[in-house]
């Protein structure tokens, strides 16, 4: 074969591979799109969804199904960030969890909210986002602990009026980490000399490069204390325990409590279920099973979902792809967490 026809040939290939990968990916946003239309279908339908917004879906758990009360029953699962590229079953994105408390918020059928808590924690804005969310909400809110709803997590509980936590629930961890890696030996043994060119000497702070000197790190240690403070003073209020009692005893010293533990020390307000979250919530609307139906506020399809139906996820690098039997999405060097890593 002449190198002319073996080139024509080989064009040939790309060419035609070309319009396969464009045809596939065409065909993957068709499917997207009727995936879409098909569920938008079935809410109205109402044979699996009883309600739906443009931004959120509601899907029936118990109650009356005919009822026009309802109580809205929102997520908080995984690792609190509010990085808006994150998603997956490791993330409770507080973006995303903000919106469904608003959209429930400016629902007048919607009488109050439980918040179905399975989290070690996050990013401290994101837990205060959240926090703060529920705090203006205006309506009933109930936290359900379930496996674990610690340090981050009992933050955002702490916008509740009522927390049910289940007796083996781990929950507490109050405090703040910030982390950072010191790999400057390892560069010293490559004989490897980082060079940094800053405006002032605080710059370069907590890069991983340098050794921390003394003077950064009671910097850092400043802004622990300051989240903390911020924390601890958010559990005082909210569950009527003197400050000084959390700041300077067990309760704020980072340690985790079972449910049992945290009901004795007054971090909860009742051991039960799910069940017993619904009650409470019921009871502080003022309704009961008969003349209200509970739903699960979901966020609508969206292609991260669609990703997540063929196993891609789009999410941060987690402990558990490093360490064996750990699922917390790893700390971004240098950010405040209410996390509790060991979880």
């Amino acid at each position: 074969m002449s190198s002319n026809s073996s080139g024509g040939f080989l064009r040939g290939c790309l060419i035609a591979f070309a319009i396969f990968i464009l045809v596939c990916f065409l065909g993957f946003i068709a499917l997207f799109t009727v995936s879409g239309v098909i569920i938008g279908m079935i809410g109205e339908s109402g044979t699996a969804l009883k309600g739906a917004s443009a931004d959120y879906t509601a899907e029936f758990i118990s109650g009356n199904e005919d009822a026009e009360n309802r109580i809205a029953v929102i997520d908080v699962k995984g690792t609190i960030t509010s990085d808006s590229d994150s998603f997956g079953s490791l993330i409770a994105n507080s973006k995303q969890i903000v919106k469904l408390i608003r959209a429930a918020k400016d629902d007048d059928s919607v009488k109050a909210i439980i918040i179905d808590l399975d989290t070690p924690g996050g990013e401290v804005t994101a837990s205060d986002e959240i926090y703060h969310e529920l705090k203006l909400c205006g309506k009933p809110v109930v936290a359900m602990m379930n496996t674990l709803a610690a340090s981050g997590g009992y933050y955002v509980a702490c916008g509740a009026n009522k927390i049910v936590a289940n007796k083996f629930t781990m929950t507490g961890s109050i405090g703040v980490i910030i982390s950072t890696v010191d790999v400057s030996q390892l560069l010293d043994w490559a004989k490897v000399k980082p060079e940094f060119y800053t405006s002032g000497k605080m710059k370069a702070m907590l890069n991983p490069a340098l050794p921390t000197t003394e003077e950064e790190a009671k910097v850092v240690q400043t802004l622990v204390m300051d989240a903390y403070k911020e924390f601890a003073g958010i559990v005082a209020e909210a569950r009527n325990i003197p400050l000084e009692k959390i700041t300077q005893g067990e309760l704020g010293d980072g340690r985790v409590f079972d449910g049992e533990q945290a009901l004795a020390n007054g971090l909860v307000d009742q051991i039960g279920y799910f069940t017993t979250a619904e009650d409470a919530a019921l009871e502080l609307a003022g309704l009961t099973r008969d003349n209200c139906r509970i739903e699960r506020f979901t966020n609508n399809s969206s292609l991260a979902d669609l990703l997540g139906l063929f196993g891609v996820k789009a999410q941060p690098v987690t402990f558990n792809s490093l360490l064996s039997g750990t699922n917390v999405v790893l700390p971004k060097a240098g950010c405040p967490y209410y996390l509790a890593t060991g979880f």
